[in-house]
């Protein structure tokens, strides 16, 4: 039996506009953490850029959980403060030894292992924390002036 943790958010914590959103850690919480990300940027009334940029983002860091990891579930925080909109994903597991094997970078010719690489693309080096309780991944999206603000 799958079950499926329920969602929090959004709220005021740390950030004046915060979406939070734990889901287990399997391919199906990839699209939907990526819907999740994008109701948030709409109910923010952010631009259409900016959600695209967050659904590439966060899929790219949320398959990475998904893929090489042994989290059962993973965490998705987004908020938005001044002009920068943070991602942050967390998961509460270990790589996969098998993925360590892997060539940095990926050769061309790959089908993964350019993830990280996508993702700073689209908004910048994210940073990893790795600990004994888990990872986890973050980056900056900078932002235009919102509506409202100057």
């Amino acid at each position: 039996m799958t079950t499926t943790l329920p969602c929090r958010g959004p709220s005021t914590e740390a950030a004046p506009l915060r979406a939070v959103c734990t889901r287990e850690a399997i391919p199906a919480s990839v699209p939907f953490l990526r819907r999740f990300a994008g109701a948030a940027v709409d109910r923010w009334e952010l631009s259409g850029e900016v959600r695209d940029a967050v659904a590439v983002v966060v899929a790219e860091l949320v398959t990475n959980v998904v893929v090489h990891t042994t989290s059962d579930d993973v965490t998705l925080c987004l908020g938005v403060r001044a002009d920068v909109l943070k991602i942050e994903v967390r998961d509460r597991g270990h790589w996969r030894p098998e993925d360590h094997d892997r060539p940095d970078p990926a050769p061309a010719h790959a089908e993964g292992g350019r993830g990280l690489d996508i993702v700073a693309a689209y908004s910048g080096v994210p940073a990893v924390r790795a600990t004994a309780a888990g990872t986890t991944v973050s980056t900056d999206l900078r932002l235009r002036s919102r509506p409202g603000t100057a």
